[in-house]
């Protein structure tokens, strides 16, 4: 994926448009991300053909923000790159959290 810089401007913009949105930087390239909503959980949830590898690339190109993606660019990406921004994003979407819990 072509580097490009990162401007408050864009940052306020995908804020403006998203709420919530990180920073990674994976082997020097910067990708921005939003975390997953419900809905869309749902949704790549319940095809039923689907395996881990294509969830994980339907993931990241619901939630990726910056750079654009499509499949022949996620392909390109090295090997780890989808699962790590995967994980990523569901930590960022509450899952995995693991914050103690208060006892009442």
């Amino acid at each position: 994926m072509a580097e490009q810089e990162i401007t408050q401007e864009m940052i306020d913009g995908w804020k403006a448009k998203f709420g919530e949105v990180y920073q990674v930087n994976l082997g020097g390239q910067a990708f921005v991300y939003r975390p997953l909503k419900r809905i869309e959980y749902k949704q790549i949830t319940s095809n039923p053909e689907a395996n881990r590898s294509l969830s994980e690339e339907q993931i990241v190109q619901k939630c990726l923000v910056h750079p654009a993606v499509d499949p022949s660019t996620l392909a390109a990406e090295k090997a780890g790159t989808i699962s790590t921004l995967t994980d990523l994003i569901m930590v960022a979407s509450n899952f995995g959290v693991m914050e103690e819990p208060v006892k009442l």
